[in-house]
């Protein structure tokens, strides 16, 4: 995707061009996609896109960290899977500690509770993170195992799901694919639960292999799998079951869960019938995973979600040659080799040559959780806690629900398509009319309960918006207004601003009189980086990341 000009919208079709026609390829690569280690000085641009992928965005923080680190030092803080996992906000922990909830007798004002307190802690999480890409990989594997919590019965499993997407978001792929497996949440939505020896259910053992592992088909069309395989792979999951209380109940498949004691023939592999589901599940796994086209199919889609994509990130359509030969099928050898771990190769691509090619810089689309956590992490003075933090987190969650992206809740089984669906002639005027908002202040109302059992709604009403006045005094080169809007366009925009589009932004901050910048109130400073913090967030490039 050439994406170094304007936007333009015919009807539901969005292309961006910086030449003025459309372009569906792949873009023209400066060299020969290399995973050969990028050796130049690390410079502030390759700062820039290094975090726009990782965090989304930077905030001035970040910047002034990784300034003087090499680039292996930065992404091995990227990288870094060793802080501990987050405690649960308030009213979900309430909800966990709960021996039994109203799910399914009409108190859906609690579920509706839970997700928005849910969504805001998620939200805040991307947004306060220092230097660290899980959030964001966690948000890729959120996608990747698509599951939405309507179908879900207790959508405290969803919290729990989430927790796991976290915990194996840098670990090892295949640990993640067996917990999945398990997973309370997982065995609800694709009717694990409901697969049984005597009446079997094929719907994960179809999801498994088509979405999770290895795909419907290679880079050349051929199919992966067969029907038999998924029949076979039914028998090898059933009895994947919980006795008692949903959130005490101990996942298991064996004879009285339902599982099959019959062997079973897995692309040619046998797998011996066991009492126990765990063996076969195991033995299951090491047959999908003995496949070539497991780690290429995996390694296409962490491609496209942190470098490039030229069409949706599922179904994983073919993907251009050059990059097959030379990115995807070492990367994916290496992902065999490590035995499916995955910060190895997540650190050969974030340090290859091909990452920080001048071709794919800004050359994807903002989602609509990309967008706000991009505004704010970008605008970010000191971390969003407390009612401001809540405020920032219920307008996000709720604009992007409007844009398309309710986070627990994908459109299906396929998850999120991501790039171009994102833009269209309606929702990219809702964009610009959303981040005026959050220039300008916005009124936002919190529906708390007191606990489980209070049947009434809590109101908390506020206004939140970005504190445009304390970011600015952020840059050294605030009182210098040329050079101020310079920086500003550097550390909001994706790739360089034009000089037209830097000329409007200069007069939007100072109407003609830069001269009078340094001796205006702080009131007028205000209102005039609102004026330029709105042209620049209209701009195309704004949408990029």
């Amino acid at each position: 995707m050439d994406r170094r000009a304007f936007l333009t919208l015919t009807q539901q079709q969005t292309t961006f061009n910086r030449n003025g026609e459309a372009s569906l390829s792949i873009p023209d690569f400066t060299e020969t996609p290399s995973l050969q280690p990028y050796e130049d000085s690390l410079g502030r641009q390759d700062i820039y896109h290094l975090l726009r992928r990782t965090l989304v965005a930077p905030s001035r923080t970040d910047i002034e960290q990784s300034i003087s680190m090499t680039l292996e030092e930065l992404v091995d803080q990227l990288l870094d899977d060793s802080a501990s996992l987050p405690g649960p906000p308030r009213f979900v922990s309430e909800c966990l500690n709960a021996s039994a909830l109203y799910w399914d007798s009409g108190r859906t004002e609690i579920i509706d509770t839970f997700f928005d307190e849910l969504r805001r802690w998620w939200l805040l999480l991307m947004t306060n993170s220092r230097l660290s890409a899980r959030e964001r990989l966690t948000l890729f594997w959120h996608n990747h195992f698509s599951v939405n919590a309507r179908v879900v019965q207790d959508s405290r499993y969803i919290y729990l799901q989430n927790q796991l997407f976290r915990r194996h978001a840098l670990g090892n792929f295949k640990t993640l694919v067996a917990d999945v497996t398990k997973d309370k949440a997982m065995l609800l939505f694709l009717d694990g639960k409901n697969n049984k020896a005597n009446y079997r259910n094929e719907n994960y053992a179809r999801e498994l292999q088509e979405l999770f592992t290895i795909g419907i088909a290679d880079n050349d069309g051929s199919p992966n799998y067969t029907q038999e395989d998924v029949v076979e792979a039914a028998k090898a999951l059933t009895g994947w079951d919980w006795v008692g209380l949903g959130m005490q109940g101990d996942v298991a498949s064996n004879l009285l869960t339902g599982h099959d004691l019959s062997d079973k023939v897995l692309y040619g592999e046998k797998i011996t019938g066991q009492n126990e589901g765990g063996p076969e599940l195991s033995r299951l796994l090491d047959i999908i995973f003995s496949k070539e086209e497991t780690a290429r199919y995996v390694i296409r889609k962490l491609y496209r979600f942190l470098v490039y994509t030229d069409t949706t990130l599922t179904p994983v359509r073919p993907i251009p040659a050059i990059v097959e030969e030379n990115i995807i099928a070492p990367l994916a050898a290496e992902f065999r080799d490590s035995n499916w771990e995955i910060t190895p190769v997540l650190k050969r691509l974030l340090m290859s040559r091909h990452f920080y090619d001048p071709a794919i810089r800004g050359a994807m689309i903002k989602s609509p959780v990309d967008l706000f956590v991009s505004l704010m992490r970008s605008t970010l003075v000191d971390p969003l806690t407390g009612d401001p933090g809540e405020f920032a987190g219920q307008y996000a969650q709720d604009r992007a629900t409007e844009l398309g992206q309710n986070l627990f809740h994908p459109p299906g089984v396929q998850g999120w398509q991501f790039y171009r669906s994102w833009i269209s002639s309606s929702t990219l005027p809702k964009r610009h009319f959303y981040t005026d908002e959050l220039l300008y202040g916005v009124q936002v109302r919190i529906v708390d309960r007191l606990n489980l059992v209070f049947t009434g709604p809590i109101n908390r009403d506020g206004t939140w918006k970005v504190d445009v006045l304390s970011f600015g005094k952020q840059f050294t080169s605030f009182d210098e207004p040329e050079e101020f809007v310079r920086d500003v366009a550097e550390h909001m925009l994706a790739f360089p601003a034009s000089e037209q589009l830097l000329d409007r932004l200069l007069a939007e901050l100072v109407e003609g009189r830069a001269y009078e910048w340094p001796d205006l109130s702080d009131e007028i400073r205000t209102t005039r980086i609102q004026k330029m913090l709105r042209y620049l967030m209209r701009s195309t490039n704004f949408q990029l990341m």
